[in-house]
């Protein structure tokens, strides 16, 4: 099981945290295809809620996080990076970029259905 915190700003401007709590890497495709794609999808920040509700732990981050994903629901962008968590400085931070990793698994969804 992988866990992701998620960084996200709704299309209305409101940033939010939440965590998805299992197979959140990209290529275990459920995190892409049962939440970022739908989400992406939308323009309604009363639905992207719902959406991540049912995903995800609300308002909160895990100190055992592996990756650490920031959406942009104006934007229509993720980013995917490591999560770095620092016990002693109680402080997150983003590691090495990954989104290669998100983009790749895309990809390879898209061709699929082609």
């Amino acid at each position: 099981m992988t866990r992701s915190n998620l960084y996200i700003t709704l299309t209305n401007g409101k940033a939010i945290i939440c965590v998805a709590d299992s197979s959140s890497a990209p290529e275990q495709g459920y995190l892409v295809e049962s939440l970022l794609l739908p989400l992406l999808s939308l323009s309604d920040a009363d639905e992207e809620l719902a959406l991540l509700g049912a995903h995800c732990a609300m308002n909160e981050l895990r100190t055992n996080a592996t990756y650490r994903y920031e959406i942009n629901l104006q934007t229509k962008t993720v980013e995917f990076f490591d999560e770095i968590y620092f016990y002693k400085t109680d402080i997150f931070r983003k590691g090495e970029n990954l989104t290669r990793r998100y983009t790749i698994y895309l990809s390879s969804i898209e061709n699929k259905t082609l």
